[in-house]
Parts: C-alpha cells; structure tokens; sequence
C-alpha cells in the first residue's frame, strides 16, 4: 500500500511538472498498471490522468492515449467512470479539431470502463458527422472499440453507419431489425417489398453484414426467412454473399442456424444459374469447415449430412465450364471441404475426388476447367499428405495415356509427378518435356522445391542449351545444374567432398551473376542459402572423419566389455571436441540466413527455420557427448506458419533425430554404442533431402537501404586521420519497402576491425527512427588509434512481429591512421639533424665553435 501511495504521490507531482516531465510520467502509467493491478490505485491514476487531460497540452493528450493503449484490461477495474468521463468531454467542446480528436482517441481506449455511457454514444455518433479527417478517424476508432463491446450501441450506430459507407442513395435509411421488417413483414396483410426494393435491402444488409457482432440470432433467422425460390438471381447473389460474411467470427448460435439452412436448401446448389450455385456451396462449405459446426454432433450424423451436401458439390464440379473466376471459387470451396474432411476418414470425399478427376476424361484442354482443377490438386498434396500417394498416382497415368493435356500444363502436372515424399515409376522419363526449355526449367525447380535434386532437376537442367543464352540466365543454370548434383544419397568422405565441390561451383556461379546490374539482386537469398549448405557440409565431413576411425578400426577398444579401453574413449572425446568450430560456424551462417529472411513467404521461412534447427540439434548431440549440455535438454521446433507438406516433411525428420539425442547419455566414458548412434544422428540430417524453398526461386517482396557516409573512402583511397583523433562518422539513408508488414525501428551498425591487432575491435550501435518520408540518419563519434576498417550496416525491427532483422548491403570506410611526430624538447627532429629553434643560433654556431671557446 505504501509503495502505490508513492507511485500516485509521484504521478501527480510529474503531471504538475513542466510538460517534459508530464510526457515522462504519462509514459510510465502502463507500467504502473500492469505491475500493481489494484483497483483503487488504477482509478485514482486515471482521475488524475484525466484531470491532466483536461487542462493540458495536445501533446500531452495524444500521449494519453497511447498510454491509456498499452494498459490492457486492467482499465476495467477503475470505477469512477462517471468523474473520469466528466473530465474527459469536457475537450470535446473544443473548437480545435485535434483536441476533440484525442478525447475520441482516449474514449475509444477506455470503451471497457465507458461502455453504456450515453453521453459518449452521442458523441460519438455526432463526430461522424465531422469533416476534419483526423477527428473522423478517432470517431471511427471509438465506433469500433465501442461496437465490440456494446450491443446496444452497436445495435444503434449501424444505421449511422450505414449513411456513411452507403454509396446508393437509395438504400433504406433504417436499422437492421427494420431492415429485416422490410424485407420480409411479420404482418400478414403486409405489401410484400418489390424485386427492386428487395434488392436494395439485400445490398445494405450484405453490407452490414460484415458486422458480426450487430447480428442476434433472431436477427440471423430473420434475415434467413426472406430466402425465396422466386427471387432473381441478382438477389439470391447478395442473398448469398451476406450469409458468407455472417459465417466469419460467427458465434455458435448464428452457425447452428445457418447449417439448418444449407440443410434445408441445397436445391440452390443446382440453380439455373451458375452464379447462385457457386455462391451457395461456397458459402456452404464455408459454414460445414467450420471447427464448431459439427461439435456437438454424431459421427454417424456428419456422414449422413455430408454424403447429402457431396451430392450438391459432385453436380456443381461435372455441370459443363465455368468462367474462371467461378471456377477458382467453386474449386476453392471443394479444397476447403476435402481438407476439413480427408478421404481416408470419410466415405464421402472419395466421391468429390472423383468428380474432380473426370474433369480430365476428355484430351480437349481447358474444355472443363483444369487449370483450375489441377490448381486444386497441388493445393490438395502442398496441404495434406494423405492425398499425395492418390494423386501422384493419377498424374502419373495422365502423363502416360493423355500426353496431349499432360504437355498443356506442364507446371501443374510436374509438381503433381514429383509430391514430397514419392518417386517416379521406373517406366517414366525423368525428362518429361524434351525440347522444351521452359517445361523443362519448370519441372527442375518443381523437383528442386520437393526434394529430387539429383535424379530428376539435375539430369532436366543438363538437357537445356545454355549456348545461346545471355550471361545471367547461363550462370543461374549452371549453378542450379550443380546444386542439384551436390544432394546426397547416402554418406562417405567422398560423398561429402563431391558435395562441397558442387556446392563452390554453384556458388562461385551465383556470385558472378550477382554482378548483373538489373537482376543481381535476387540472387542475395540463393548465395546465403548455398553457403549455409556448404557449411554444413563441412560440419558432416569433419563428424564423419572423427566418427570413421572409431567406427571401424579402433572399435573394439569402445566395445562395452572387458577390453574396453577408457584411453580410447578420451581420445574420441578429444578429437569430437575440435568439430565444435566447423559446427559453430554453419550455425552462423543458418543463424544469419534465417535474420535475412523477412521477405521470405510464411512457408519459405518455416523451411528455412527447420534447416537452421538442423545444425542446432547436431551442435546440441555434439555437446551432450562432450558433457557440456544434458542429454534431457527439450529441443522444441516452433509451431509452423504454415502446415505445407514439405514443411511437415522436414519436421517429422527432424523430430526423429531430437528423440534419438537421449541415447547419447552415458556416465562414464561413451562406448561404441555412443558412436553409432551419433553416427545415425549425423547420416539421417546429412541425407535428408533439402527442399528449396520458393522464396529461392520467386521474391515477392523487397527491403532495401540505401546509405551513405561523411566521411566517405573513395577506391583505394582511404580517409586519413591522426592517431588518437575523434573523428565524427554520419550515416544517412532511405528505406524502400513493399513489404506488408511495416518497418517500426533500425539499429545501425558501426563495426571497426583493426587490421593489425583484434585487440583494437568494437562495435557501436544506435537506434533510430524513420522519417515521413523514410529516411533516417545516424551518427558515431569514433577514436582511431590503428588502421582499420569502419562497416556499416543496417537491422529493423518490424511493427508485427517485432522481430530484428538484418538487411543486405552496407558501407565500408577505409581509415589510415598516420602517427603525429612527437616533440623533442624546444626542437624538431628531421633526417637525423637537429634544427634550433632560432636560426640564428646556427650561425653563431659557425662563427664560434665550441671547442675554440
């Protein structure tokens, strides 16, 4: 009690303070609330907090509302809501605009606390009105925070909103309950509303709709009661369209009504209309995917209903071609049902894939929608590897008796051939495009991103002609030929050295093509990744040399038995202990790899995540031998972004050796036992197939600075000071993004390597903030006592993750450190003479020698 009494002394005194001092206290208020969740303690800051709001600075009220954001739910244990809210709207009589715009800010953050506050329901509704844009985007800030937690206010401001967002003039200005009334009258003498009227209402409401929380559930069994035979097809459309946005963050009530309505209608599901059909099993397949459709029933019931619904989806799927954006929503909605229920679980899913697979019975190519078809099946074996085996096996039938819609899409085709995990029938090419170099190129990087580097991207890439081609496109073949060369099928020292001469190869013919101006850039990704690789092919090879001797000739002196030899067992713990800095070295690089990987899509990044864990683990089985790690330490591979099949490949590999680390424990000194099972370690994350991920191949996204230094070294020429100056490094730089993600920090880096003594190393960081206009800039004063070498470079800290991140490119300032001749007395030192101070001296000197005096 005595420490908050302090705390609320000293947050008073600071918001009496100058208005540093109040922009300093109102920071600490989240603080506060989280470490001392008293509900006295947090009504009294926040009376005093909006005494300060009342009488202070703009400043000092935007402030506010950012602490007042960072406080959580603690806020609802104040309870003078009535003397907080008092003060508070007493600036919303302000003339000023940005005034009113921080009591609407600061509203919106104490919704929990200010929830049936009538005054600030008006208020909030009346800003709508506003025509100041930062005023209405605090109104609307407030429209949310209040809507999610007020029924009736969210049930009274909809119509409001419907004013603002409504761009037919038209539409009904009513509420939701009086739009249903419209739309369907409970009065039996009522006038039933026109097909035009109808449409209107069916617009607004498949609007509002998107506001889930606005929707009771009579309202929902309103709205489902006005779904008639005899509407038009523009109608049932928006009809449709509302009850799919009604299925998103749908309570439990609302879903249970609207599955009784796919149950009682799937006659629409062969509507004469495409467009109505494919809107309602879209929207079907959305609410029976749904985790809590089926909570609460029966196995035996969710057959029966799902076998009735396959018959709606079978017709839709063989009912001649659609247009190709149906075709992409209808085949969407089926992927989403064949995942949600996989056929080897239930009777009826078998049925779809059928469907989907007659789609091909005829050699006329997009006579039936199979792009969009086999654009499914790779999302079906890219998503879940019960399928994979199905329909592998059909791909590779269409390949040898429909060579003509085989050859027209070839993309689809060769990733369905070559899933995760299966191999080619010995009957097949493993060319399966001859003379074509693009089909060809598509099928090595579909073997490239599913793991058959060696036997099929090697031998399809080797086919291509790389004589005509232009420089860049020759080397990125070249270095994709030898890639695929250095995979593993099993391991030998000399396995391991053909491995790191494919990955030099490979990786000196990158690096000559990141000199091309125009497309060098995307190369950084490839060079990181196969220097990552290359690292942990030494890391194997410098193992397995260790592991060799021990395994084969010097064996029966680890054997656990009488001749066991404990000299022997120390001698292998000796020489296992000098593969920790090859190991410690691939760590790096996978470590630095995976921190230059913001681009990289969410399932590129999980590849890359585990391909770093590989190195990780091996470095921890390497450390429980050598007694320097436990052999119960809980390795535990972070939750994927996205469960892909390659992904889930790699993890259960993965896991596999992570189990087998416990049977490296030993007491005294490890026996032979000890060293095959580390051996077993080493050969399963050796030979496990890598599986390039597509963030290798396609970057959607790019972060790039671009930064410049004063003073700056030209080409061979470096900057020269004086020993033991300090001299004043500035960085200045731009960010160019298109990333979704926003940049939220950097940090910059000023890294000095001294070029005679590592003595004489540092490393100077300072964060700093973007600009408007995403510039930023950063300085460092820097004491130079040796020559050296000043890197720059740049990391972020991204808004959602929050994560730091390193960012490619840099500078490097040369600096010449030029020693200061020192002072000998009243006199100078030059070429071995003497020069006095006065000249005169000199010819005295001349006149009269001292040894005549």
């Amino acid at each position: 009690m005595a420490t908050t009494t302090l705390l609320e002394a000293q947050f008073d005194k600071g918001l009496r303070g100058t208005a540093a001092d109040q922009l300093a206290t109102v920071s600490t208020l989240s603080h506060m609330v989280q470490e001392y969740p008293i509900p006295t303690f947090i009504n009294s800051l926040l009376v005093r907090l909006a005494d300060a709001f009342e009488t202070g600075s703009l400043d000092l009220r935007v402030a506010a509302a950012r602490a007042l954001g960072q406080c959580g739910p603690h806020l609802k244990l104040a309870f003078s809501s009535a003397e907080i809210s008092k003060r508070i709207l007493k600036v919303s009589h302000s003339n000023d605009p940005s005034a009113r715009e921080t009591v609407l800010d600061v509203l919106a953050e104490l919704a929990p606390l200010l929830s049936t506050s009538n005054t600030v329901h008006h208020l909030i509704r009346e800003s709508l009105s506003t025509t100041d844009e930062g005023e209405f985007r605090a109104a609307c800030h407030a429209l949310k925070s209040f809507s999610s937690i007020s029924q009736s206010f969210a049930e009274s401001i909809v119509l409001q909103v419907g004013k603002i967002l409504e761009e037919d003039e038209a539409t009904e200005p009513r509420k939701v309950d009086l739009l249903l009334d419209l739309l369907n009258p409970k009065e039996k003498d009522a006038v039933p509303p026109s097909n035009t009227r109808r449409l209107i209402i069916l617009k607004e409401l498949n609007r509002l709709s998107s506001f889930t929380s606005v929707w009771s559930e009579a309202q929902v069994r309103t709205f489902l009661e006005s779904l008639q035979p005899k509407m038009t097809s523009q109608a049932l459309i928006e009809f449709f369209d509302a009850t799919t946005s009604l299925v998103k963050n749908s309570s439990y009530e609302n879903l249970r009504v609207l599955k009784d309505l796919i149950l009682s209608n799937t006659g629409f599901g062969s509507h004469a209309d495409p467009e109505v059909s494919v809107r309602f099993v879209f929207f079907a397949s959305q609410v029976v995917c749904s985790p809590r459709a089926f909570e609460v029933d029966s196995s035996d019931y969710i057959e029966t209903t799902m076998t009735a619904f396959t018959v709606v989806v079978v017709n839709a799927c063989t009912n001649g071609k659609l247009r190709n954006r149906l075709a992409s929503r209808l085949f969407r909605a089926i992927g989403d049902l064949l995942l949600a229920f996989p056929y080897t679980q239930y009777s009826f899913s078998p049925m779809i894939i059928s469907a989907v697979f007659s789609g091909f019975e005829s050699e006329i190519t997009d006579s039936n929608n199979q792009k969009e078809r086999l654009d499914l099946l790779c999302r079906l074996i890219d998503s879940d590897k019960l399928y994979i085996g199905e329909v592998h096996k059909w791909a590779c039938k269409v390949m040898k008796e429909k060579r003509k819609l085989f050859n027209a899409y070839s993309s689809q085709f060769s990733y369905l051939c070559l899933a995760v995990g299966t191999s080619l029938p010995a009957e097949c090419s493993v060319i399966f495009y001859p003379g074509n170099s693009i089909s060809i190129y598509e099928t090595a990087r579909s073997a490239f991103r599913n793991g058959h580097w060696k036997h099929v991207a090697s031998p399809n890439l080797a086919s291509i002609d790389v004589i005509n081609m232009p420089q860049f496109e020759r080397n990125w073949i070249t270095a994709l030929k030898e890639i695929g060369n250095s995979q593993l099928t099993e391991m030998g020292l000399d396995e391991l050295e053909s491995q790191q001469s494919h990955l030099i190869s490979a990786l000196s013919a990158l690096k000559i093509g990141k000199s091309d101006p125009k497309f060098g850039a995307i190369l950084r990704f490839p060079i990181g990744m196969v220097s990552a690789m290359l690292s942990s092919s030494y890391a194997h090879f410098h193992l397995l040399s260790v592991l060799r001797p021990f395994q084969t000739v010097l064996s029966g002196a680890l054997q656990p038995n009488k001749f066991f030899n404990p000299v022997m067992a120390k001698r292998f713990i000796t020489a296992l202990s000098s593969c920790e800095s090859s190991l410690n070295e691939a760590f790096v690089e996978w470590t630095s790899l995976v921190r230059a990987s913001f681009c990289a899509d969410p399932t590129s990044f999980d590849l890359i995540t585990l391909y770093y864990l590989r190195v990780s683990v091996l470095q921890t089985a390497v450390r429980v031998i050598l007694k320097k790690q436990s052999a119960d330490t809980i390795i535990q591979i972070p939750q994927l972004s996205n469960s892909r099949t390659c992904s889930l490949f790699q993890k259960e590999r993965l896991q596999w050796v992570i189990d087998r680390i416990r049977n490296l424990r030993y007491d005294f000194e490890p026996n032979i036992n000890i060293v095959n099972n580390l051996y077993t370690i080493v050969e399963q994350l050796a030979i496990i197939p890598y599986m390039l991920p597509r963030f290798f191949f396609q970057q959607f996204y790019h972060v790039d600075f671009k930064i410049s230094t004063t003073p700056q070294s030209e080409k061979e020429r470096p900057v020269r000071v004086l020993q033991g100056d300090t001299i004043p490094i500035r960085v200045d730089g731009s960010l160019t993004s298109t990333h979704p993600f926003p940049i939220r920090s950097l940090i910059i880096f000023a890294e000095v390597t001294s070029l005679s003594s590592h003595s004489h190393n540092q490393v100077f960081r300072e964060a700093v903030d973007l600009s408007e206009n995403s510039h930023f800039a950063a300085q460092f004063l820097l004491n130079f006592k040796t020559t050296c070498d000043v890197r720059i470079r740049v990391e972020f800290i991204d808004q959602t993750s929050r994560k730091q991140w390193k960012a490619d490119g840099g500078a490097t300032i040369s600096i010449a450190v030029k020693e200061k001749y020192p002072q000998m007395g009243h006199e100078y030192k030059r070429s071995g003479a003497q020069i006095p101070v006065d000249p005169r001296q000199m010819i005295r000197n001349t006149m009269f020698p001292s040894d005549m005096m």
